[in-house]
């Protein structure tokens, strides 16, 4: 799944999701030499060097039509 990580300061980067847990992600990042991994702890998002990261998943209006029937699914769905 195509995603966009936004680091502090406005930097946004282009990532693949390569597998996903709980509270983890293995990401192939743009402009990165090796896989990146975001780490939840609460409602946060970070890195393994600490720093908070937003992130989005981008889906076109009709795939995201099939799979999601309520805007509740819809939110859980982008929240993780």
């Amino acid at each position: 799944m195509y995603l966009l990580i936004g680091y502090a300061g406005g930097i946004v980067v282009e990532g693949v999701v390569l597998a996903k847990g709980v509270d983890r992600l293995r990401v192939a990042a743009s402009g990165f030499a090796e896989t990146i991994e975001l780490r939840r702890t609460g409602a946060r998002w970070s890195t393994d060097d600490g720093e908070e990261v937003e992130f989005c998943f981008v889906m076109c209006d009709k795939c995201q039509a099939e799979r999601v029937s309520s805007s509740r699914a819809a939110y859980k769905a982008m929240v993780v």
